[in-house]
């Protein structure tokens, strides 16, 4: 990842004479008492638009007209709890939507942070869940988009209480808008599969970062390095498409949930012409354009997410492109008295996440719902292995994953910031389903009080809240 192959020292020397040349000015991502950290100018920007086109006639009208064929889809026809949820599927995908419309900005670029099941109460406002199919709940997901061809710097902040586990920032070339664009052939016979594979990508154990917790990514659609290209190319360089829209999605993982995201800006470093008007009404055209399509991709998804899983089955990892890390699936499908048990190791990763979501890959509030553990949140086995427990009901597991009443879902098991050897053999080490009463006999299985799950509930909130201070 890094096109000069300096040493680390003569890396940060170089950061530190590009940011003295005034390359890097106007970092100011700290929190103010009136801002949070991640509230940055397009972030508020973009949600006054958001908020200010949900009360649209146009738009509530199109949403009626999804929402029933939402209700009479086979999801919702078969799946009680899929029915039960429609409303809150397509208010989190309107959303989702929307914040896709307002990243195609290409003449004032801005990170928004526009994926984030769980509501946020920040800036004065409740804002509802933006959710899209399979979020992590551990994840700070921000895209930006640029214009092909063109030379940009991402200027990043490590906020001073705490660093996230791993970042990582793509190149995509996809319209988040119209997933359609995220689909390529597979190798047999040209049927489609969802492969939204980087560009490129650099990963945080690649960062050149000064004392200050400072970095500077340069993006341009050579490799930076040449004549006349030392002043502005960085260490940090990542290669964008000549041409077209260009999309920075960046990922900052959470083992601990006070942990930090990351501050970041963006700006392009040579001349364009005057910017387009790009507002309200841009958004609100864009979005009445592609809304249905989008539902109708996303509520279509989990039949064909790992080649559509039956009930109770479950896929083998299967490794990130790039290699950043594993990512497994399953369907649960449960009676009213059952349970299901997954055992896991680590396999060395410094994060490991497993969540539930809903029939239609939307996960509940996270806050209020043990729908999700880390690794900083889960008791271990005594062989270091983790056992949990999926269940509608509290079966006094430490390691239990509520499926907030529903009796059908999909779970999502996740190792990231992982050994360059690790395979994917023998993650998973078993997955059953059981009679919820078997629980008790499971010997060796970290259980906890009813105190203890008070506690451990409670702190999920206040935790959670971190990242909109």
């Amino acid at each position: 990842m890094n096109p000069f192959h300096l040493t680390r020292r003569s890396a940060l020397a170089a950061f530190g004479a590009t940011t003295a040349a005034g390359l890097a000015p106007n970092i100011a991502l700290a929190a103010t008492a009136a801002r949070p950290w991640l509230a940055t100018p397009p972030q508020l920007r973009a949600e006054a638009i958001l908020r200010q086109l949900l009360q649209d006639p146009a738009l509530k009208a199109l949403q009626a007209t999804i929402r029933a064929k939402l209700a009479a889809s086979p999801r919702a026809q078969t799946l009680p709890d899929a029915a039960r949820l429609v409303d809150h599927a397509l208010a989190q995908w309107t959303n989702s939507l929307i914040f896709g419309e307002l990243d195609k900005d290409l003449a004032r670029p801005g990170f928004l942070w526009g994926t984030d099941d769980t509501p946020r109460e920040w800036n004065g406002y409740r804002l509802g869940g933006v959710g899209t199919s399979g979020d992590n709940p551990d994840a700070i997901y921000r895209t930006a988009s640029i214009a092909g061809g063109g030379r940009y710097e991402i200027l990043g902040q490590y906020h001073p209480d705490s660093r996230p586990t791993q970042v990582l920032i793509e190149i995509h070339t996809a319209d988040k808008a119209r997933p359609s664009t995220m689909m390529t052939p597979t190798a047999k016979g040209g049927t489609k599969a969802p492969d939204p594979q980087a560009q490129s990508q650099i990963n945080q154990d690649a960062f050149v970062v000064d004392a200050q917790g400072r970095f500077r990514i340069t993006l341009a659609s050579d490799a930076g390095a040449g004549p006349g290209n030392e002043n502005w190319a960085s260490p940090n360089h990542l290669v964008i498409p000549a041409s077209g829209p260009v999309a920075i999605g960046v990922r900052d993982i959470l083992s601990d949930w006070k942990q930090r995201a990351s501050g970041l800006t963006v700006r392009r470093l040579d001349p364009v012409a005057d910017a387009p008007a790009f507002g309200l009404a841009q958004v609100r055209e864009l979005a009445l354009r592609d809304l249905e399509a989008y539902v109708d991709f996303w509520s279509k998804f989990p039949d064909i997410w790992f080649g559509g899983l039956g009930p109770n089955k479950h896929s083998a990892p299967q490794q990130r492109p790039g290699g950043w890390g594993f990512v497994a699936g399953l369907n649960f499908h449960l009676a009213p008295d059952e349970a299901m048990v997954v055992t896991t190791t680590t396999g060395g990763a410094r994060y490991t996440g497993f969540q539930l979501n809903d029939p239609w890959m939307i996960a509940p509030d996270a806050r209020a719902n043990q729908v999700c553990l880390n690794g900083s949140q889960v008791t271990p086995n005594a062989d270091g292995s983790v056992t949990y427990v999926i269940a509608p009901k509290d079966p006094g597991a430490a390691n239990w994953l509520d499926t907030t009443g529903l009796l059908d879902g999909i779970g999502i098991l996740r190792w990231q910031a992982i050994p360059a050897d690790l395979k994917g053999e023998g993650l998973i080490r078993e997955v059953k389903v059981i009679k919820a009463s078997e629980i008790a006999t499971i010997a060796g299985l970290p259980r906890l009080t009813p105190a203890q799950r008070r506690r451990q509930l409670a702190a999920r909130k206040p935790d959670y809240e971190t990242r909109v201070r």
